[in-house]
């Protein structure tokens, strides 16, 4: 690909505001509660911004544009089913999340079914998130190397080293701070620049939709199996995920947590439509391109003009960074909180204080366990070869898995502690055992996992005499209206 001196100094100069954000973020950094979900003060304007730049990676981008290519509008069920997931855990999980002073999922599985229930969460939730940082250091590495012409490896190593050291020095307020650089290139670029000239090179919106093959106009094009299994893939994953709830945390409230959610869920619908008209441009213009995946970016350098070509790629690149960056640090929390303080060393003091005090020892411990993840994630991604088998095994194990156990704590105001533990066992090994019989491009593990997963949960719950309250089924505890501290 030939791009213009402009937009390499434009691409350039996004990679160093990227790395100098994540740095200033440091100063905010104090405890472990700022490390790791921002001090539980973030407003509106913030928590919003940063959802919506944490749900939509390289995959709701380049992904969603493939299938805008291949299939019109029928594409749209990638992005439309990670907004149905937002919404529904805007409405579902967040105001109950808001009266827990939790750091993960795992958690919370634990308050409800038991330490042992934590240790198999934990495992589960680890190979989500660890999987979900490999795919996106590995499409940074991918739009790198289309787009700067760099080794595919060093490509890895430049774009994924970025997001792995502002990640670790400054935890989620440098995941903050650099998501809201990102969500505002993002939308300028994606949502708002690349649609627009996209359909201006087709010849306006009427002649693109005269020259599109019939079946693109349709949102089932790619058949009900193919949209069912993305709605399936996603939206539960949303509803549990643990970087979705660790960004949930850092709200200062319900009520920002709540409508941030939902307003990032309908903003991932319009990013639906976005990317998807940008691969239908294409398919219009270039009909015949080598391998569909490249739709994006070749539409994007093709039919751009100089400047917004280099902001708009930018804008690619800032999709999987802020995503990969989340979900780094959610992997570390789960490696650090879930497993190693709970159940290798013992429960340290409440943090606090100040920088030198017990509090900052645990920043430096948070900042080694995030380094740790982060070669853990780069050497997987210089490794593995197809991520997407990963990203459906990592979705498998979390929705057919957790979703049952973890939900009936939401929806159930007493039920039997052993119930969650022997839904998340069984399910595991059906989910595995479809992986195995069935190969993993198929939703049937998931919806297997599920339906084993309720069946065993209903049939203990319902044989065992002693019941336990629900962590959230006190409706008249109040939930605090905000964190102390300064409100940004």
């Amino acid at each position: 690909m030939v791009l213009s001196p402009i937009d390499y100094v434009i691409i350039a100069l996004y990679f160093i505001v990227i790395v100098s954000v994540g740095f200033v973020a440091m100063r905010f950094t104090k405890t472990k509660e700022d490390y790791l979900v921002a001090g539980r003060r973030l407003s509106f304007p913030l928590f919003f911004g940063c959802m919506a730049a944490l749900a939509l990676g390289g995959g709701s981008t380049v992904g969603s544009a493939q299938l805008g290519y291949e299939y019109g509008f029928g594409g749209i069920w990638l992005n439309l089913s990670i907004g149905l997931g937002l919404i529904l855990a805007g409405f579902l999980v967040t105001s109950k999340l808001s009266r827990l002073r939790a750091l993960s999922v795992n958690e919370v599985v634990e308050s409800s079914y038991g330490p042992t229930a934590r240790i198999f969460s934990s495992v589960l939730t680890l190979v989500y998130t660890l999987t979900l940082s490999v795919v996106q250091v590995i499409s940074i590495g991918t739009i790198i190397n289309g787009v700067l012409g760099l080794n595919a490896t060093l490509s890895m190593v430049l774009g994924g080293g970025i997001v792995i050291v502002y990640t670790m020095v400054g935890g989620m307020w440098s995941v903050t701070m650099t998501d809201i650089v990102q969500f505002v290139v993002k939308t300028i670029g994606i949502l708002i620049l690349a649609p627009l000239f996209c359909i201006s090179a087709a010849g306006g919106w009427d002649a693109l939709m005269a020259k599109v093959p019939e079946a693109f106009l349709s949102a089932g094009s790619m058949g009900f199996d193919k949209s069912f299994a993305y709605v399936v893939l996603y939206v539960p994953g949303l509803i549990i995920g643990q970087d979705i709830w660790q960004r949930i945390f850092t709200a200062k409230n319900e009520k920002v947590s709540k409508r941030g959610t939902i307003g990032a869920g309908i903003y991932s619908i319009l990013y639906a439509f976005a990317t998807v008209i940008i691969g239908m441009s294409v398919a219009v213009l270039l009909p015949h391109l080598d391998n569909s995946q490249n739709s994006f970016v070749t539409g994007i350098a093709t039919f751009l003009p100089v400047g917004v070509r280099g902001l708009v790629l930018a804008a690619a690149m800032a999709a999987t960074m802020s995503v990969s960056s989340g979900t780094i640090l959610a992997s570390s929390t789960i490696l650090y909180n879930d497993l190693f303080l709970r159940f290798v060393r013992a429960r340290p003091r409440a943090t606090g204080g100040t920088r030198g005090s017990g509090g900052m020892s645990e920043v430096n411990v948070t900042r080694a366990f995030a380094a740790l993840i982060g070669v853990v994630v780069m050497v997987c991604s210089l490794w593995i070869n197809d991520v997407l088998v990963g990203i459906d095994i990592s979705y498998g194990y979390l929705s057919g898995c957790v979703f049952v156990p973890l939900v009936a704590s939401f929806v159930l105001k007493r039920f039997s502690p052993k119930a969650g533990l022997y839904a998340l066992g069984v399910s595991a090994v059906v989910v595995t055992g479809c992986f195995l019989t069935l190969g993993t491009a198929s939703s049937i593990p998931i919806v297997a996992g599920m339906a084993s997963g309720l069946v065993t949960y209903a049939g203990v719950n319902l044989a065992s005499k002693q019941k336990a309250a629900s962590p959230f089924s006190d409706e008249e505890r109040p939930a605090p209206e905000e964190t102390p501290g300064r409100e940004v």
